[in-house]
């Protein structure tokens, strides 16, 4: 049941960002495949972010292959943000600039540590006990934001679309359905598993638990596969062909037949994506969302 994997998913492991995060859901996830009697293939990679884990259900073969990105990323901090599935450009600008507000806000409470205590030895007691006080929190803030918080709820961005290909890897013992790290703040995870695929068809699946509308995006010249893949949901489903230079802004550019499916609202023909990488990113649409599985059960 989709909503069981979606509490599983969302709710008991919402955080995959740290290396330990990461095993134990990888390890939960291959436990239970394995008990569905389903074939598992790992791949590893270390990379400068770390060790990557690509978890495969399912023989890589001819068919239809069905991706989605398992880790989480650090909490965005900037009121603005809007993550676009098919403008990596953006995405990296975003990343960079959260970065670059949690080492202001770092040096704004150091700067505030060294201005409350530059005069400590003149201090009463009570001021004194006062001011290390503070000094410890600012030592905590500063520590906390260098690491860069995880953003706790994550369910659009991806937790829905893991849960929907766990249940979907789950109940078929034919298709192939691939969990892929370091797919979120970044898009290393696609390309390095873009290695193990020669021209097989490709679905990235992204943001699928809530969103005004649904679309799917592929490289012009793939109109067929396209349509014949978006008539297998019972659902409005928005074709967007991309051009090359498009195509190369994604997270299907080392694919050689890649498709992305996502849900979001387009605006100046760009797909947006709001409220993902926040404490508010809880909202699921559970009926669409079995749809959405039941198609790719179809294609599989």
């Amino acid at each position: 049941m989709i909503k069981e994997k979606v509490e599983e998913v969302g709710v008991h492991f919402s955080t995959r960002r740290s290396k330990r995060d990461k095993y134990l859901f990888v390890n939960r996830l291959a436990g239970k495949l394995q008990e569905a009697g389903r074939t598992l293939q790992i791949f590893q990679k270390n990379q400068e972010s770390g060790e990557g884990r690509h978890l495969v259900s399912g023989k890589i073969g001819g068919g239809w292959i069905f991706a989605a990105a398992y880790d989480t990323g650090t909490k965005m901090l900037n009121p603005a943000y809007t993550y676009m599935p098919l403008d990596g450009k953006h995405n990296f600008h975003q990343e960079m600039l959260n970065v670059a507000i949690y080492s202001i806000l770092s040096l704004l409470v150091a700067a505030g540590a060294v201005f409350v205590s530059k005069d400590f030895m003149t201090y009463g007691l009570g001021m004194k006990i006062g001011v290390v006080l503070l000094d410890l929190i600012a030592v905590y803030l500063i520590l906390r934001w260098m690491k860069k918080p995880d953003n706790r709820m994550n369910m659009n961005r991806n937790s829905g679309s893991v849960a929907i290909l766990y249940d979907c890897a789950e109940q078929s013992g034919k298709g192939c359905y691939a969990f892929l790290d370091h797919g979120i703040m970044n898009n290393a995870g696609f390309f390095e598993f873009a290695t193990q695929v020669q021209n097989q068809p490709v679905m990235v699946l992204d943001c699928l638990s809530d969103g005004e509308e649904l679309f799917l995006a592929y490289k012009k010249g793939c109109e067929h596969k396209a349509k014949e893949a978006a008539a297998a949901f019972d659902l409005s489903v928005h074709l967007v062909p991309l051009t090359d230079e498009e195509y190369e802004n994604t997270a299907l550019a080392e694919f050689q037949n890649g498709y992305l499916l996502c849900s979001g609202s387009m605006k100046d023909n760009k797909i947006l994506v709001k409220g993902a990488r926040r404490s508010t990113d809880i909202e699921m649409d559970l009926g669409r969302m079995e749809k959405i599985e039941q198609g790719i059960l179809k294609l599989s």
